[in-house]
């Protein structure tokens, strides 16, 4: 099997040069990726991707100094349908664990492009409630992240436990503006702007998983009462939407968000 070290010219456990984790990661991913990711944070996903045979879900933790964050990374094998996202969304949100930012990326396998497997190498900006206020999330509370979305990640029934958590009545999602285009490199843009909510990232991704729509990258903006999302999709055969399905999915998108969901989220 093709590995990282030998496809990239890269020496085992050597530490590459800035060019060369530029060049690996614009072969696998969009401008989105470069606008929004420091040099220091793709050299820490450079190295998970590589431990990703050995590991096959990779949960990595990370507080950079005097942040008043957690960064937590995921890294693991994509599922062949849509719905992943959504399901780590929700389990984030039955923990309790806010998630102020987070950045979504899909990747073919670097380990093996031909094999058609696609990695999810997804980065989350996340807090804890503590007294009234957020804090980064302790020792304890990355343990019991772990736990919950290796279990998620599985498939293991005892997950959807944590997902049950988030099924009571809620009110419907207000709102402010949905809208999407075509973007140059072949995905339907869906940029949304609504209030925020208990579990609305999940509700949103869950709602697009519903539609069969694939997001293959995302960024999750959260403030005090609000989220501005950008998701990029492509339908089940990996193309953008046409026009028309285009308008349909915004109207259906726009109904399961509006609409009180009951026992459903």
């Amino acid at each position: 099997m093709p590995t990282l070290d030998f496809e990239d010219g890269l020496m085992p456990g050597a530490g590459p040069s800035d060019e060369v984790v530029h060049s690996f990661f614009r072969r696998f991913l969009p401008d989105f990726y470069f606008v929004n990711a420091p040099i220091s944070r793709m050299k820490r996903h450079l190295e998970l991707l590589r431990e990703l045979p050995n590991r096959p879900i990779i949960i990595d933790f990370f507080r950079p100094a005097g942040a008043h964050f957690t960064e937590l990374t995921l890294c693991a094998h994509d599922d062949e349908q849509p719905g992943l996202l959504s399901r780590v969304a929700g389990t984030l949100a039955a923990l309790k664990i806010n998630v102020h930012t987070a950045w979504i990326h899909t990747l073919n396998d670097p380990h093996n492009a031909n094999s058609g497997r696609r990695v999810v190498l997804n980065t989350l900006i996340l807090s804890e409630p503590y007294f009234g206020r957020n804090r980064p999330l302790s020792v304890k509370t990355q343990t019991k992240v772990t736990a919950a979305l290796t279990q998620t990640i599985e498939g293991d029934g005892t997950a959807q436990i944590v997902i049950r958590a988030l099924r009571r009545p809620h009110g419907p999602i207000q709102v402010h503006d949905l809208s999407s285009s075509t973007t140059a490199e072949g995905y339907t843009l869906i940029k949304l702007r609504a209030a925020d909510d208990s579990g609305v990232l999940y509700r949103v991704t869950r709602a697009l998983a519903a539609l069969n729509l694939d997001v293959a990258h995302a960024q999750i903006n959260t403030f005090e009462k609000a989220i501005d999302d950008v998701f990029f999709v492509h339908n089940s055969s990996g193309f953008a939407l046409a026009e028309e399905d285009a308008a349909q999915a915004m109207s259906e998108l726009r109904e399961k968000l509006e609409s009180d969901p009951g026992m459903e989220c």
